[in-house]
Protein backbone atom coordinates (compact mmCIF):
# COMPACT_ATOMS: atom_id res chain seq x y z
CA UNK A 1 0.00 0.00 0.00
CA UNK A 2 1.39 3.50 -1.02
CA UNK A 3 1.44 6.67 1.23
CA UNK A 4 -1.08 8.17 -0.81
CA UNK A 5 -3.30 5.04 -0.03
CA UNK A 6 -2.62 5.25 3.89
CA UNK A 7 -3.42 8.94 3.50
CA UNK A 8 -7.00 8.50 2.06
CA UNK A 9 -7.67 5.49 3.78
CA UNK A 10 -6.87 7.39 7.80
CA UNK A 11 -9.07 10.35 5.87
CA UNK A 12 -11.84 8.15 5.75
CA UNK A 13 -11.83 7.42 9.36
CA UNK A 14 -8.51 8.35 11.57
CA UNK A 15 -6.40 6.09 12.39
CA UNK A 16 -7.74 3.20 10.28
CA UNK A 17 -5.37 1.75 7.36
CA UNK A 18 -6.99 -0.21 4.61
CA UNK A 19 -6.15 -3.67 5.65
CA UNK A 20 -8.30 -2.76 9.18
CA UNK A 21 -10.86 -1.17 6.90
CA UNK A 22 -11.10 -4.46 4.60
CA UNK A 23 -11.19 -6.96 8.08
CA UNK A 24 -14.29 -4.39 8.81
CA UNK A 25 -15.93 -5.16 5.54
CA UNK A 26 -15.22 -9.20 5.45
CA UNK A 27 -17.05 -9.41 9.50
CA UNK A 28 -19.72 -6.83 7.82
CA UNK A 29 -20.46 -9.15 4.90
CA UNK A 30 -20.27 -11.86 7.45
CA UNK A 31 -22.83 -11.03 9.56
CA UNK A 32 -25.17 -9.95 6.59
CA UNK A 33 -24.85 -13.38 4.91
CA UNK A 34 -25.20 -15.45 8.20
CA UNK A 35 -28.40 -13.20 8.30
CA UNK A 36 -29.72 -14.37 4.89
CA UNK A 37 -28.22 -17.82 5.24
CA UNK A 38 -30.69 -19.14 8.06
CA UNK A 39 -33.62 -20.04 5.92
CA UNK A 40 -32.40 -18.38 2.16
CA UNK A 41 -31.44 -22.23 1.48
CA UNK A 42 -34.72 -23.30 1.38
CA UNK A 43 -36.08 -20.63 -1.42
CA UNK A 44 -35.50 -22.63 -4.48
CA UNK A 45 -37.22 -26.02 -3.01
CA UNK A 46 -39.96 -24.73 -1.32
CA UNK A 47 -41.21 -22.76 -4.53
CA UNK A 48 -40.88 -26.17 -6.55
CA UNK A 49 -43.11 -27.43 -4.11
CA UNK A 50 -45.50 -24.38 -4.16
CA UNK A 51 -45.95 -24.05 -8.06
CA UNK A 52 -45.97 -27.77 -8.03
CA UNK A 53 -49.36 -27.79 -5.22
CA UNK A 54 -51.06 -24.81 -7.55
CA UNK A 55 -50.44 -26.33 -10.78
CA UNK A 56 -50.06 -29.94 -10.60
CA UNK A 57 -47.09 -29.82 -13.01
CA UNK A 58 -43.10 -30.58 -12.18
CA UNK A 59 -42.49 -28.57 -15.68
CA UNK A 60 -44.44 -25.86 -14.64
CA UNK A 61 -42.39 -25.87 -11.17
CA UNK A 62 -39.16 -26.31 -13.04
CA UNK A 63 -40.45 -22.90 -14.92
CA UNK A 64 -40.93 -21.14 -11.81
CA UNK A 65 -37.64 -22.07 -10.76
CA UNK A 66 -36.01 -20.86 -13.98
CA UNK A 67 -37.71 -17.27 -13.11
CA UNK A 68 -35.46 -17.22 -10.20
CA UNK A 69 -32.71 -17.39 -11.99
CA UNK A 70 -33.90 -15.18 -15.22
CA UNK A 71 -34.45 -12.55 -12.12
CA UNK A 72 -30.79 -13.19 -11.14
CA UNK A 73 -29.92 -12.37 -14.91
CA UNK A 74 -31.98 -9.38 -15.35
CA UNK A 75 -30.61 -7.85 -12.12
CA UNK A 76 -26.86 -9.17 -12.36
CA UNK A 77 -25.83 -5.58 -14.60
CA UNK A 78 -28.21 -2.95 -13.52
CA UNK A 79 -26.86 -4.25 -10.03
CA UNK A 80 -23.39 -4.18 -10.80
CA UNK A 81 -23.77 -0.46 -12.59
CA UNK A 82 -25.63 0.65 -9.32
CA UNK A 83 -22.53 -0.57 -7.28
CA UNK A 84 -20.22 1.21 -9.56
CA UNK A 85 -21.84 4.37 -9.50
CA UNK A 86 -23.23 4.55 -5.99
CA UNK A 87 -21.32 1.73 -4.22
CA UNK A 88 -21.70 -1.88 -3.09
CA UNK A 89 -24.27 -1.05 -0.40
CA UNK A 90 -26.34 0.35 -3.00
CA UNK A 91 -26.59 -2.44 -5.28
CA UNK A 92 -26.44 -4.84 -2.52
CA UNK A 93 -29.05 -3.63 -0.35
CA UNK A 94 -31.41 -2.65 -3.22
CA UNK A 95 -31.11 -6.75 -4.36
CA UNK A 96 -31.84 -8.16 -1.07
CA UNK A 97 -35.16 -5.42 -0.58
CA UNK A 98 -36.50 -6.58 -3.72
CA UNK A 99 -36.08 -10.42 -2.91
CA UNK A 100 -38.34 -9.56 0.17
CA UNK A 101 -40.94 -8.48 -1.69
CA UNK A 102 -41.11 -11.35 -4.46
CA UNK A 103 -41.60 -13.43 -1.48
CA UNK A 104 -43.88 -11.55 -0.48
CA UNK A 105 -45.33 -12.27 -4.18
CA UNK A 106 -44.87 -15.80 -3.94
CA UNK A 107 -47.02 -16.51 -0.83
CA UNK A 108 -49.81 -14.10 -2.64
CA UNK A 109 -49.33 -16.00 -5.75
CA UNK A 110 -49.80 -18.82 -3.71
CA UNK A 111 -53.41 -17.86 -1.71
CA UNK A 112 -54.99 -16.68 -5.10
CA UNK A 113 -53.45 -19.86 -6.67
CA UNK A 114 -52.21 -17.62 -9.49
CA UNK A 115 -49.32 -19.31 -10.98
CA UNK A 116 -48.27 -15.68 -12.90
CA UNK A 117 -47.97 -14.35 -9.27
CA UNK A 118 -45.92 -16.62 -8.27
CA UNK A 119 -43.83 -16.26 -10.95
CA UNK A 120 -43.72 -12.09 -10.92
CA UNK A 121 -42.11 -13.11 -7.10
CA UNK A 122 -39.83 -15.40 -8.57
CA UNK A 123 -38.26 -12.85 -10.94
CA UNK A 124 -37.80 -10.21 -8.02
CA UNK A 125 -36.35 -13.04 -5.41
CA UNK A 126 -33.53 -13.56 -8.43
CA UNK A 127 -32.30 -9.60 -7.28
CA UNK A 128 -31.45 -11.34 -3.86
CA UNK A 129 -29.28 -14.37 -5.81
CA UNK A 130 -27.53 -11.45 -7.73
CA UNK A 131 -26.75 -9.28 -4.55
CA UNK A 132 -25.53 -12.24 -3.01
CA UNK A 133 -23.51 -13.14 -5.84
CA UNK A 134 -21.93 -9.25 -5.70
CA UNK A 135 -21.08 -9.89 -2.18
CA UNK A 136 -18.50 -12.30 -2.83
CA UNK A 137 -16.83 -9.53 -5.12
CA UNK A 138 -16.95 -7.41 -2.78
CA UNK A 139 -15.10 -9.19 -0.28
CA UNK A 140 -12.27 -8.95 -2.96
CA UNK A 141 -12.50 -5.40 -3.45
CA UNK A 142 -9.96 -3.63 -1.31
CA UNK A 143 -8.37 -7.47 -0.66
CA UNK A 144 -4.10 -7.46 -1.24
CA UNK A 145 -2.77 -9.72 -4.04
CA UNK A 146 -2.73 -13.29 -3.19
CA UNK A 147 -5.65 -12.99 -0.76
CA UNK A 148 -8.63 -13.18 -3.48
CA UNK A 149 -9.14 -16.52 -2.61
CA UNK A 150 -9.09 -16.97 1.13
CA UNK A 151 -10.98 -13.55 1.34
CA UNK A 152 -13.87 -15.13 -0.62
CA UNK A 153 -13.85 -18.32 1.13
CA UNK A 154 -13.89 -17.13 4.59
CA UNK A 155 -17.42 -15.35 3.27
CA UNK A 156 -19.09 -18.38 3.13
CA UNK A 157 -18.41 -19.30 6.82
CA UNK A 158 -21.51 -16.52 7.22
CA UNK A 159 -23.87 -19.32 5.76
CA UNK A 160 -22.72 -22.40 7.95
CA UNK A 161 -25.02 -22.05 10.35
CA UNK A 162 -27.56 -21.17 8.08
CA UNK A 163 -26.97 -23.93 5.82
CA UNK A 164 -27.13 -26.64 8.43
CA UNK A 165 -29.61 -25.27 10.48
CA UNK A 166 -32.10 -23.15 8.28
CA UNK A 167 -33.07 -26.60 6.42
CA UNK A 168 -33.37 -28.12 9.79
CA UNK A 169 -35.95 -25.43 10.65
CA UNK A 170 -38.36 -26.05 7.62
CA UNK A 171 -40.85 -27.92 9.47
CA UNK A 172 -40.51 -25.69 12.52
CA UNK A 173 -41.46 -23.25 10.00
CA UNK A 174 -44.07 -24.70 8.31
CA UNK A 175 -46.07 -24.31 11.07
CA UNK A 176 -45.99 -20.38 10.44
CA UNK A 177 -49.80 -19.50 8.99
CA UNK A 178 -51.00 -22.84 9.94
CA UNK A 179 -54.76 -22.91 9.16
CA UNK A 180 -54.88 -19.43 6.92
CA UNK A 181 -51.87 -20.16 4.66
CA UNK A 182 -51.49 -22.87 1.79
CA UNK A 183 -48.91 -25.46 2.44
CA UNK A 184 -45.40 -24.52 2.08
CA UNK A 185 -46.11 -20.87 1.86
CA UNK A 186 -45.36 -20.18 6.08
CA UNK A 187 -41.75 -20.78 5.51
CA UNK A 188 -41.72 -17.58 2.72
CA UNK A 189 -42.77 -15.13 5.48
CA UNK A 190 -39.69 -16.10 7.36
CA UNK A 191 -37.54 -15.54 3.98
CA UNK A 192 -39.27 -12.10 3.59
CA UNK A 193 -38.07 -11.09 7.07
CA UNK A 194 -34.34 -12.42 6.40
CA UNK A 195 -34.15 -10.95 2.92
CA UNK A 196 -35.56 -7.08 4.79
CA UNK A 197 -33.58 -7.52 7.26
CA UNK A 198 -30.37 -8.54 5.73
CA UNK A 199 -30.64 -5.44 3.08
CA UNK A 200 -31.31 -2.89 6.11
CA UNK A 201 -27.96 -4.27 7.65
CA UNK A 202 -25.94 -3.76 4.35
CA UNK A 203 -26.82 0.13 4.50
CA UNK A 204 -25.59 -0.09 8.02
CA UNK A 205 -23.07 -2.08 8.14
CA UNK A 206 -20.67 -1.72 5.09
CA UNK A 207 -19.46 1.33 5.90
CA UNK A 208 -17.05 2.83 4.38
CA UNK A 209 -18.00 1.25 1.34
CA UNK A 210 -15.70 -0.59 -0.15
CA UNK A 211 -15.78 -0.27 -3.92
CA UNK A 212 -16.13 3.21 -3.71
CA UNK A 213 -12.81 3.33 -1.84
CA UNK A 214 -11.15 1.01 -3.93
CA UNK A 215 -11.92 3.71 -6.71
CA UNK A 216 -10.37 6.34 -4.62
CA UNK A 217 -7.40 4.45 -4.03
CA UNK A 218 -6.80 3.20 -7.62
CA UNK A 219 -8.41 7.12 -8.78
CA UNK A 220 -10.67 5.03 -11.15
CA UNK A 221 -13.65 6.72 -12.56
CA UNK A 222 -16.73 5.73 -13.02
CA UNK A 223 -18.31 4.75 -16.38
CA UNK A 224 -20.01 7.51 -18.17
CA UNK A 225 -22.89 5.11 -19.71
CA UNK A 226 -26.34 6.04 -18.75
CA UNK A 227 -27.66 2.44 -19.25
CA UNK A 228 -25.59 -0.69 -18.79
CA UNK A 229 -24.60 -2.22 -21.74
CA UNK A 230 -24.02 -5.76 -21.76
CA UNK A 231 -21.66 -6.18 -24.43
CA UNK A 232 -19.50 -3.56 -23.17
CA UNK A 233 -18.93 -5.80 -20.15
CA UNK A 234 -19.06 -9.05 -21.84
CA UNK A 235 -16.19 -7.68 -23.61
CA UNK A 236 -14.33 -7.28 -20.72
CA UNK A 237 -15.08 -10.65 -19.48
CA UNK A 238 -14.07 -12.35 -23.01
CA UNK A 239 -10.83 -10.39 -23.61
CA UNK A 240 -9.15 -12.49 -21.03
CA UNK A 241 -8.36 -16.53 -22.09
CA UNK A 242 -8.45 -16.88 -18.31
CA UNK A 243 -11.69 -14.89 -18.33
CA UNK A 244 -13.35 -17.07 -20.70
CA UNK A 245 -12.52 -20.40 -19.05
CA UNK A 246 -13.71 -18.91 -15.41
CA UNK A 247 -17.30 -17.90 -16.78
CA UNK A 248 -17.85 -21.37 -18.77
CA UNK A 249 -17.01 -23.40 -15.57
CA UNK A 250 -18.98 -21.03 -13.40
CA UNK A 251 -21.71 -21.36 -15.64
CA UNK A 252 -21.58 -25.73 -15.79
CA UNK A 253 -20.75 -25.74 -12.08
CA UNK A 254 -23.75 -23.73 -10.86
CA UNK A 255 -26.14 -24.88 -13.37
CA UNK A 256 -25.14 -28.62 -12.22
CA UNK A 257 -25.53 -27.70 -8.93
CA UNK A 258 -29.14 -25.69 -9.17
CA UNK A 259 -31.05 -28.19 -11.21
CA UNK A 260 -29.66 -31.64 -9.35
CA UNK A 261 -30.46 -30.00 -6.12
CA UNK A 262 -33.91 -28.23 -6.59
CA UNK A 263 -35.37 -31.53 -8.57
CA UNK A 264 -33.92 -33.57 -5.69
CA UNK A 265 -37.13 -32.06 -3.88
CA UNK A 266 -39.56 -33.15 -6.13
CA UNK A 267 -37.57 -36.66 -6.71
CA UNK A 268 -37.59 -37.31 -2.79
CA UNK A 269 -41.27 -35.85 -2.71
CA UNK A 270 -42.22 -38.48 -5.39
CA UNK A 271 -40.19 -41.34 -3.19
CA UNK A 272 -42.39 -40.46 -0.30
CA UNK A 273 -40.05 -38.77 1.36
CA UNK A 274 -41.00 -36.85 4.66
CA UNK A 275 -40.69 -32.85 4.41
CA UNK A 276 -38.52 -33.18 7.48
CA UNK A 277 -36.24 -35.70 5.65
CA UNK A 278 -35.93 -33.36 2.40
CA UNK A 279 -35.22 -30.41 4.82
CA UNK A 280 -32.48 -32.68 6.04
CA UNK A 281 -31.22 -33.39 3.09
CA UNK A 282 -30.62 -30.15 1.81
CA UNK A 283 -29.25 -29.10 4.70
CA UNK A 284 -26.44 -31.64 4.32
CA UNK A 285 -26.17 -30.33 0.69
CA UNK A 286 -25.66 -26.93 2.10
CA UNK A 287 -23.28 -27.71 4.38
CA UNK A 288 -20.87 -28.84 2.24
CA UNK A 289 -21.09 -26.22 -0.05
CA UNK A 290 -20.13 -23.50 2.26
CA UNK A 291 -18.27 -25.66 5.13
CA UNK A 292 -15.09 -25.94 3.04
CA UNK A 293 -15.13 -21.92 1.89
CA UNK A 294 -12.28 -20.99 4.15
CA UNK A 295 -9.99 -23.82 3.30
CA UNK A 296 -11.02 -24.09 -0.41
CA UNK A 297 -9.45 -20.22 -0.58
CA UNK A 298 -6.50 -20.95 1.28
CA UNK A 299 -5.86 -23.71 -1.34
CA UNK A 300 -6.60 -21.76 -4.13
CA UNK A 301 -4.10 -18.59 -3.37
CA UNK A 302 -1.61 -21.57 -2.31
CA UNK A 303 -1.65 -24.02 -5.49
CA UNK A 304 -3.74 -22.17 -7.90
CA UNK A 305 -6.98 -21.83 -9.17
CA UNK A 306 -6.62 -24.98 -12.07
CA UNK A 307 -5.82 -27.61 -9.19
CA UNK A 308 -8.79 -26.60 -6.94
CA UNK A 309 -10.94 -25.81 -10.23
CA UNK A 310 -10.76 -29.53 -11.09
CA UNK A 311 -11.02 -31.21 -8.02
CA UNK A 312 -14.60 -29.20 -7.45
CA UNK A 313 -15.71 -30.88 -11.17
CA UNK A 314 -14.59 -34.13 -10.00
CA UNK A 315 -16.65 -33.79 -7.26
CA UNK A 316 -19.74 -32.66 -9.20
CA UNK A 317 -19.42 -35.62 -11.42
CA UNK A 318 -19.24 -37.99 -9.29
CA UNK A 319 -22.40 -36.47 -7.44
CA UNK A 320 -24.35 -36.99 -10.66
CA UNK A 321 -23.49 -40.42 -11.02
CA UNK A 322 -24.38 -41.21 -7.68
CA UNK A 323 -27.56 -39.27 -7.65
CA UNK A 324 -27.97 -41.10 -11.33
CA UNK A 325 -28.15 -44.81 -9.44
CA UNK A 326 -30.18 -43.47 -6.24
CA UNK A 327 -33.71 -44.81 -5.63
CA UNK A 328 -36.32 -42.29 -5.15
CA UNK A 329 -36.93 -44.14 -2.13
CA UNK A 330 -33.43 -44.29 -0.68
CA UNK A 331 -33.14 -40.74 1.08
CA UNK A 332 -29.30 -41.76 2.52
CA UNK A 333 -27.72 -42.57 -1.30
CA UNK A 334 -29.75 -39.41 -2.32
CA UNK A 335 -28.00 -37.45 0.50
CA UNK A 336 -25.09 -38.78 -0.18
CA UNK A 337 -24.65 -37.58 -3.82
CA UNK A 338 -26.51 -34.10 -2.60
CA UNK A 339 -23.48 -33.75 0.11
CA UNK A 340 -20.89 -34.48 -2.96
CA UNK A 341 -22.65 -32.06 -5.10
CA UNK A 342 -22.35 -29.18 -2.47
CA UNK A 343 -18.48 -30.34 -2.00
CA UNK A 344 -18.16 -29.95 -5.93
CA UNK A 345 -19.97 -26.69 -6.04
CA UNK A 346 -17.38 -25.03 -3.30
CA UNK A 347 -14.21 -25.47 -4.77
CA UNK A 348 -15.30 -25.09 -8.36
CA UNK A 349 -17.68 -21.88 -8.04
CA UNK A 350 -14.78 -20.18 -5.57
CA UNK A 351 -11.63 -21.04 -8.09
CA UNK A 352 -13.76 -20.13 -10.95
CA UNK A 353 -14.40 -16.45 -9.44
CA UNK A 354 -11.05 -16.13 -8.35
CA UNK A 355 -9.68 -16.82 -11.74
CA UNK A 356 -12.04 -14.48 -13.01
CA UNK A 357 -11.36 -11.50 -10.53
CA UNK A 358 -7.56 -12.07 -11.60
CA UNK A 359 -8.44 -11.87 -15.10
CA UNK A 360 -9.66 -8.44 -15.18
CA UNK A 361 -8.92 -5.16 -13.83
CA UNK A 362 -9.64 -1.45 -13.43
CA UNK A 363 -13.13 0.10 -13.78
CA UNK A 364 -14.51 -2.56 -15.85
CA UNK A 365 -13.92 -5.32 -13.73
CA UNK A 366 -17.30 -4.42 -11.57
CA UNK A 367 -19.48 -4.87 -15.32
CA UNK A 368 -17.05 -7.87 -16.21
CA UNK A 369 -18.67 -10.16 -12.69
CA UNK A 370 -21.98 -8.55 -13.09
CA UNK A 371 -21.82 -9.41 -17.14
CA UNK A 372 -20.91 -12.94 -15.79
CA UNK A 373 -22.95 -12.82 -12.88
CA UNK A 374 -25.75 -12.59 -15.71
CA UNK A 375 -24.33 -15.53 -17.85
CA UNK A 376 -24.15 -17.59 -14.60
CA UNK A 377 -27.85 -17.07 -13.93
CA UNK A 378 -28.63 -17.56 -17.53
CA UNK A 379 -27.22 -21.31 -17.93
CA UNK A 380 -28.88 -21.78 -14.54
CA UNK A 381 -32.32 -20.42 -15.45
CA UNK A 382 -31.93 -22.70 -18.66
CA UNK A 383 -30.93 -25.60 -16.52
CA UNK A 384 -34.06 -25.04 -14.10
CA UNK A 385 -36.45 -24.95 -17.01
CA UNK A 386 -35.10 -27.85 -19.20
CA UNK A 387 -34.24 -29.94 -15.13
CA UNK A 388 -37.75 -29.81 -15.22
CA UNK A 389 -39.18 -30.45 -18.33
CA UNK A 390 -36.55 -33.82 -18.25
CA UNK A 391 -37.62 -34.59 -15.50
CA UNK A 392 -41.74 -34.76 -16.34
CA UNK A 393 -40.57 -36.05 -19.43
CA UNK A 394 -38.48 -39.05 -18.86
CA UNK A 395 -37.36 -39.01 -15.10
CA UNK A 396 -34.52 -37.68 -12.43
CA UNK A 397 -32.04 -40.78 -13.53
CA UNK A 398 -32.16 -39.11 -16.74
CA UNK A 399 -31.37 -35.61 -15.90
CA UNK A 400 -28.29 -36.78 -13.19
CA UNK A 401 -27.11 -38.84 -16.47
CA UNK A 402 -27.22 -36.30 -18.62
CA UNK A 403 -25.30 -33.43 -16.11
CA UNK A 404 -22.48 -36.19 -15.45
CA UNK A 405 -21.78 -36.15 -18.96
CA UNK A 406 -21.24 -32.33 -19.34
CA UNK A 407 -19.60 -32.00 -16.09
CA UNK A 408 -17.21 -34.76 -17.37
CA UNK A 409 -16.47 -33.14 -20.70
CA UNK A 410 -15.58 -30.07 -18.81
CA UNK A 411 -13.65 -31.88 -16.88
CA UNK A 412 -11.57 -32.96 -19.25
CA UNK A 413 -11.15 -30.16 -21.38
CA UNK A 414 -10.11 -27.75 -18.43
CA UNK A 415 -7.36 -30.39 -17.88
CA UNK A 416 -6.28 -30.00 -20.89
CA UNK A 417 -6.39 -25.98 -20.93
CA UNK A 418 -4.35 -26.24 -17.35
CA UNK A 419 -1.63 -29.02 -18.50
CA UNK A 420 -1.15 -26.53 -21.66
CA UNK A 421 -1.15 -23.74 -19.21
CA UNK A 422 1.94 -25.17 -17.63
CA UNK A 423 3.59 -26.03 -20.72
CA UNK A 424 3.63 -22.65 -21.82
CA UNK A 425 5.00 -21.21 -18.50
CA UNK A 426 7.52 -23.51 -18.27
CA UNK A 427 8.60 -23.29 -21.80
CA UNK A 428 9.13 -19.28 -20.77
CA UNK A 429 12.70 -18.93 -20.24
CA UNK A 430 13.80 -17.01 -16.32
CA UNK A 431 14.57 -13.27 -16.42
CA UNK A 432 17.69 -14.85 -14.86
CA UNK A 433 18.28 -17.93 -17.32
CA UNK A 434 21.39 -17.17 -19.08
CA UNK A 435 21.13 -16.53 -22.89
CA UNK A 436 22.83 -17.70 -25.97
Amino acid sequence: MTIDQERIATAVEPGLSVRTIQRRVIWSLIVVQAVIALVFAMTGPLLTLIAERVTGSAGQAGLAQAMIYCGGMAFALPLAVLSVRLGRRAGIAAGYLGGSLGCGLVVLGAVLSSYAVILAGSVLIGGAIAAGMQARFAATDLAESGTLGRSMGVLSWSSIVGAVVGPALLGVLSGIGAGWLPEYTGPYLAIAASLALSGTLVLVLLRPDPLLLAQRLHRQKAPTEKKPKFRTALAAVLRHQGARRAIIALMIVHAAMISLMNMASIHMSHGAATLGAIGLAIGVHTAAMFLPGPLVGWLTDRVGVYPVLLTGLALEAAAAVVLMLAPMDDTVLIGLGLLLLGLGWSPGYLAGSVLLTESTEGPTRTLAQGASDLLVQLTAAVGALVAGIIVTTWSYTALAAGWAVVVFALLFWLAGAARAARTSKASVPSPASPRD
